[in-house]
């Protein structure tokens, strides 16, 4: 996504890791996950759609969820290359929460009202609560998987 190209101190600004079709596969993926789990709503019969809100709005809150988890995990990226760390090189805490960090900034841009009311004063509060407590043992566990069946040259 940078192009090749480097900072003044010669690192890169990015990395080979970070590429445009993994953002729009990943962006279009994360969309796809929360489509399905929206249709999973309506099927059910819940009047929230299972906390996304309602159609079409809810077609905002997922793209916002899954293009700034990207977004965040590239912000991510960049400041571990600003630190001087390799690619793929273990970063605790950043390597963890940079992507819900994204998320939540997205969130905020595109749907301010939504998520302050969904997240910080609703009923979903306890959802943001899980998504701190859960996230690092759900991203360990992911990378293992990843590294077990080949898709990762590291296990975090």
């Amino acid at each position: 996504m940078d192009f090749g190209r480097t900072m003044k101190d010669g690192t890169r600004v990015l990395g080979d890791g970070k590429t445009w079709s993994g953002l729009l596969g990943g962006t279009l993926s994360g969309m796809f996950i929360g489509l399905v789990q929206l249709l999973i709503g309506l099927a059910v019969g819940s009047d929230d759609f299972l906390g996304f809100g309602h159609p079409p709005y809810s077609i905002i809150i997922i793209f916002a969820m899954a293009f700034g988890a990207l977004l965040g995990d590239m912000l991510g990226s960049f400041i571990k290359r600003r630190l001087g760390r390799e690619r793929g090189a273990q970063f605790h805490g950043l390597d963890q929460y940079d992507f819900v960090l994204g998320a939540f900034i997205m969130l905020f841009i595109l749907a301010p009202g939504w998520t302050w009311e969904t997240y910080l004063y609703g009923k979903h509060i306890i959802g943001l609560l899980t998504i701190i407590i859960v996230t690092p043992f759900l991203h360990r566990a992911v990378n293992i998987l990843g590294y077990k069946m080949g898709k990762k040259d590291v296990p975090w």
